[in-house]
């Protein structure tokens, strides 16, 4: 099957339907692609509905920790600037207004992930990462 992305909306959530493999190469471009142009539209609730997707490779998996790190980065709670921890660990403060609550930016979850997609999660122990649902509805519900 040819790797296949498309996008709808649901609510407030930003969804992206995958289809085929996701290995290195185009698959993992157009991917990386369509996630970065929706964080830089400011979507900031996403799920992948891998309904439709067969296989995933180390490289694929690699980019799916990518997209969950991009769409949960931690930000300001006060003025929403991106923080970052400094050499030891440590929340810096902010920035912009020196606040030192944090939040995470979006929300990033699963859907639908077929056999294989479930025992590599399962595998890798990424099922405790990934915020995974069996079916689309489900994940939908969990949005805040």
């Amino acid at each position: 099957m040819e790797f296949k992305v498309t996008t709808r909306r649901a609510d407030s959530v930003f969804v992206i339907d995958i289809a085929g493999r996701i290995t290195a190469g185009d698959a993992l471009a157009a991917l990386r692609q369509t996630i970065r142009d929706e964080v830089a539209k400011g979507h900031n609730k996403m799920l992948l509905n891998l309904k439709d997707v067969s296989y995933i490779d180390s490289s694929g998996l690699g980019e799916l920790i990518m997209a969950l790190g991009t769409v949960t980065q931690m930000i300001c709670a006060s003025c929403g600037a991106t923080v970052f921890k400094d050499d030891e660990g440590n929340w810096d403060p902010c920035p912009q207004c020196e606040g030192q609550e944090r939040k995470p930016w979006g929300q990033f979850k699963l859907s639908n992930p077929g056999r294989q997609v479930t025992d590599l999660l399962q595998f890798t122990k990424l099922y405790t990462v990934f915020d995974v649902h069996d079916s689309e509805e489900e994940a939908l519900v969990r949005f805040k």
